[in-house]
């Protein structure tokens, strides 16, 4: 009995595998030839090794990875999947700064004619084309959804008159149809420049925009976004805003116990123009309105004239804020340096003793020299163990730093151009930047040599971020275009990081109208995308898109939020059933 009828015999479909990989051979008689023997050894099927989960509790990581269903995830985040991983809020303090009280005297109520010469000047309405539809005017404060013209996306075009620099959601709010996005910027648009690291001293007036957005996912039951609140200020223009990131939201039933006393909404720590930094309590809006007896659609005018602190250093700007946890604050400045605060220990001195008198405590805890010209971001390792900073300047340099021992670095990239991004996901053991070809790249923090492009773009990225909920990442360019990808797929190698633009912004030819092109097909991040056409694109300077930010509630986890130079500010909801 031959080989192939043994095998048919027996069943065995590793005998039949090799059989059919090497074919019986016969003689030129038809006769088959004399087979060598053939050992075949028969061995259990082991199970898959699972893939090996990146998470680091050295650096503040819980012990939790992302669901194994978000690998085959492309073109958006599930809601049912949304999970926090990283971060465990729970064992977060949810009241950290129940101290600071907000009275009626710490900030002036302004008349309507008053606080709008805080806004930016009067313009046009913006002529905006979505999808196929014709044209649409959309005037200055005021808001346009985009399931109007687009069924399957959910989301508003928000005209907010200013080029926008600076962005971010209000954290710990719980309810969907109650979330703030406060804006900040420029007051004018395309005519409006700053030359870095000199100090703002002409048109100080300037304000903070805060809009109130639904984020429920009910198309038929959404209502429009609204300019709840304008913080007016004089001190320049925005370079950057961040929220408190925890602790810092009052609750309403302790407070109203207290008359006197008005509930926060956040804590927030702006850039300002004239080169300092100021930390202010947000008042609750409806809060005011309902004491002062206003209408409930009525924007506030809020001129910020009580800080809880102000920093400030000599001969230089602090341009960029970032929050380590709810105790420090780091500032990347505009000769190259960093300086660290610890706002906790300053404002409870503060509190304790009615004013701070003692030069050691407003002194930053460090203050050292980074990059060798100015720092364009920095970005915190964890909010639970804050304890190593990721900073990017105009010298090319990504390196992390130590904050306890700030003059040794690790400077782990270095390209021949400006470092203007770069993102340390608190979820996920690596960071993202953008490099000298406009590739967001993601780093392994277990392989700092080996990068992976996960999104191309065709001109300068201005800002990468990550949310808390899900492994979703954006990234916003010059060329107008806000791009997404998974990098829970990076886990598996056989499988390629796809980018999934959400909208690309373009000028008409009469060059007045703006258009957004939605629905672009989703392809694999390689090489082949920067063609040579790619380098001889030009991007007109209305098309940029400058911030993007993820809202940080899981309740409106999948919402994210974009705008640009034009002063149009895009927020959608990247769910995808």
């Amino acid at each position: 009995m031959n080989l192939r009828s043994r095998a048919s015999k027996r069943h065995s479909p590793v005998l039949q595998e090799v059989l059919d990989f090497y074919p019986i051979k016969t003689n030129k008689y038809g006769r088959q030839k004399k087979q060598k023997q053939v050992n075949i050894v028969y061995q259990p099927v082991q199970a898959q090794q699972k893939r090996r989960k990146h998470v680091y509790i050295s650096r503040g990581d819980v012990g939790e990875v992302f669901f194994d269903e978000w690998e085959d995830i492309v073109l958006g985040p599930k809601v049912q999947l949304l999970q926090t991983v990283g971060i465990d809020f729970e064992s977060l303090p949810q009241n950290a700064y129940e101290f600071i009280k907000i009275k009626p005297t710490d900030f002036e109520l302004l008349q309507e004619d008053i606080g709008r010469t805080y806004l930016p000047h009067s313009q046009n309405p913006s002529s905006v084309i979505i999808g196929n539809s014709s044209s649409i005017q959309i005037h200055q404060f005021e808001s346009h959804p985009i399931h109007s013209e687009l069924p399957k996306k959910l989301g508003h075009i928000l005209n907010v008159g200013k080029s926008v620099w600076a962005m971010d959601w209000c954290p710990n709010v719980s309810s969907e149809r109650e979330q703030y996005l406060a804006i900040g910027g420029y007051k004018s648009t395309t005519d409006e420049h700053h030359t870095i690291g000199q100090r703002q001293t002409e048109d100080m007036n300037n304000s903070i925009q805060i809009w109130k957005i639904d984020c429920s996912l009910n198309i038929s039951d959404a209502k429009s976004p609204h300019l709840d609140m304008v913080l007016c200020h004089d001190f320049g223009c925005v370079f950057d805003l961040q929220w408190c990131p925890y602790g810092a939201h009052d609750k309403f039933e302790e407070v109203q116990k207290q008359n006197s006393l008005i509930p926060k909404l956040g804590i927030i720590a702006i850039s300002f123009g004239n080169g300092n930094i100021g930390i202010y309590a947000v008042p609750e809006p409806d809060i005011i309105r309902n004491k002062y007896c206003l209408s409930p659609n009525k924007t506030l005018f809020v001129k910020l004239t009580n800080a809880l602190y102000t920093f400030s250093l000599p001969n230089v700007m602090c341009w960029t804020v970032s929050w380590g946890g709810h105790r420090k604050i780091a500032s990347g400045c505009t000769n190259g340096d960093i300086a660290i605060w610890n706002i906790e220990e300053i404002l409870i001195e503060k509190i304790s003793h009615g004013e701070i008198k003692n030069s050691e405590v407003t002194s930053p805890i460090q203050y050292f020299r980074a990059h060798d010209s100015c720092v364009r971001q920095v970005s915190w390792n964890s909010m639970q163990n804050p304890s190593h900073i990721m900073s990017c300047g105009h010298d090319g340099r990504l390196q992390i730093i130590d904050d306890r021992d700030p003059w040794i670095k690790n400077n782990f990239q270095r390209i021949r151009a400006y470092l203007m991004t770069a993102c340390w996901p608190n979820h996920y053991g690596g960071v993202l930047f953008a490099d000298t070809e406009n590739t967001v790249r993601y780093i392994r923090m277990e392989d700092l040599k080996k990068t992976t492009g996960v999104m191309m773009h065709h001109a300068i990225v201005w800002r990468i971020a990550a949310s808390y909920f899900h492994p979703f990442v954006a990234s916003c360019s010059s060329d107008g275009t806000v791009k997404m990808t998974n990098i829970c797929r990076l886990r598996d190698r056989h499988q390629k990081p796809i980018q999934v633009t959400l909208y690309r912004l373009s000028i008409e030819e009469d060059m007045k109208t703006v258009k957004y092109w939605d629905n672009i097909k989703s392809k694999e991040t390689t090489t082949t995308f920067m063609d040579n056409k790619a380098f001889s694109h030009f991007f007109m300077p209305e098309v940029s898109i400058q911030r993007v930010s993820w809202n940080p509630n899981i309740e409106a986890g999948s919402w994210i939020a974009s705008g640009g130079t034009l002063g149009l500010v895009r927020v959608e909801s990247t769910k995808r059933d």
